[in-house]
């Protein structure tokens, strides 16, 4: 006897291809099996082709700017579909969502859970309404027991993951360096992610760029993604005229860790980056400020360096220690490589997304 397909429903604000969440998504919709049919419901974004290359199409919600109409046309339309199409288990990925997806497990026998990937405090009486949450860090889970009184029982933490035969290479370093017009001789100091200056910190890393780039003149920035800060970031490059690159996010990612030798995550806030697990997969040594998710993973001067949060010139030295020493960079990159290939691939968290779905599938 077959097992009973169980009808999952992801809802997320934007699906990108920077998103450390989208890309979440994506990894359980791929790797869970096929029991498991996965939805998506959200309100947009630049990364829907990665969810085509596995046969799911996400659907777009119209936006409606926090309206209280809005709120009820979005409550109608999710009602709709997890009726048409059976759903079993909402996946919310956001609060919002979260809060719609308890409103309609009212209604309907569903069960609901969110994924907590970030700190937020305000609207504490109709925040974190489902079954079950997943935080996903330590730094989380104390975060909603502290912040918003939740037992720990109803919170599972699942760390991020990265899947190693996503790596695929389609581009060589010669071709991306010509394309990109950097010259062959430069030491290129990277960040991926959401270009945000409050929470990712790229101020910070902008600020030791620059002073950098005084005393050592073959240093080059690649900056790799979208976000709210970006004309700022471009306007800092041109009035400091700094050998910097910045390019939309990519597809493609792992094509551009070989062009990097050191990977920096200057964030203020950061729960537990994805990022930093891919860079440590390349086998590229990390640098991050020392909050939230990141010394979670990163032992300072044991699998990366980590620096004092929203301090540049502790930053600043952190990358010249890389720098002038290329073996203990490498060192700190292996270990880092060796970590991750052990704790933080995939096949070692989808068997708890399955059986949390299934836990909850089982309490109807």
């Amino acid at each position: 006897m077959s097992e009973k397909e169980i009808n999952i429903l992801h809802l997320q604000t934007n699906i990108n291809l920077s998103c450390g969440v989208s890309k979440t998504i994506y990894l359980i919709a791929k790797n869970t099996p096929s029991q498991f049919k996965h939805h998506i419901l959200c309100f947009g974004g630049d990364g829907f082709s990665r969810f085509e290359s596995i046969n799911i199409k996400p659907i777009i919600l119209k936006k409606h700017n926090n309206s209280v109409f809005g709120f009820v046309i979005h409550c109608i339309k999710i009602y709709s579909f997890c009726k048409q199409n059976q759903i079993n288990i909402i996946h919310s990925h956001h609060r919002y969502f979260g809060l719609l997806a308890f409103l309609i497990s009212r209604l309907l026998k569903i069960k609901t859970v969110t994924s907590v990937h970030s700190k937020v405090y305000d609207y504490k009486l109709i925040s974190y309404k489902s079954d079950l949450l997943i935080a996903c860090s330590n730094t989380i889970k104390i975060h909603l027991i502290k912040n918003y009184n939740i037992d720990g029982y109803k919170i599972k933490v699942i760390y991020n993951c990265v899947d190693p035969t996503e790596v695929v290479f389609t581009k060589t370093k010669t071709e991306l360096l010509r394309m990109l017009e950097i010259p062959t001789n430069k030491f290129v100091i990277g960040f991926f992610g959401r270009l945000d200056f409050k929470e990712k910190g790229i101020d910070i890393l902008l600020e030791a760029f620059l002073n950098l780039s005084k005393v050592h003149k073959d240093l080059f920035l690649l900056l790799i993604g979208n976000g709210k800060d970006e004309y700022k970031i471009k306007e800092f490059i041109a009035q400091n005229k700094l050998n910097s690159k910045l390019i939309n996010s990519q597809k493609d990612v792992f094509n551009y860790y070989q062009l990097i030798e050191v990977f920096v995550l200057p964030s203020r806030i950061d729960p537990f980056p994805l990022v930093m697990i891919e860079a440590g997969l390349m086998k590229k040594p990390l640098i991050g400020s020392n909050v939230d998710g990141i010394p979670e993973l990163i032992e300072n001067e044991k699998d990366g360096l980590l620096f004092e949060s929203g301090n540049s010139d502790d930053l600043k030295n952190k990358i010249q220690i890389i720098i002038n020493n290329k073996n203990f960079a490498n060192q700190l990159a292996e270990n880092l490589y060796c970590k991750i290939s052990k704790y933080y691939t995939v096949k070692n968290f989808i068997f708890k997304y399955q059986n949390l779905y299934l836990s909850l599938n089982d309490k109807f």
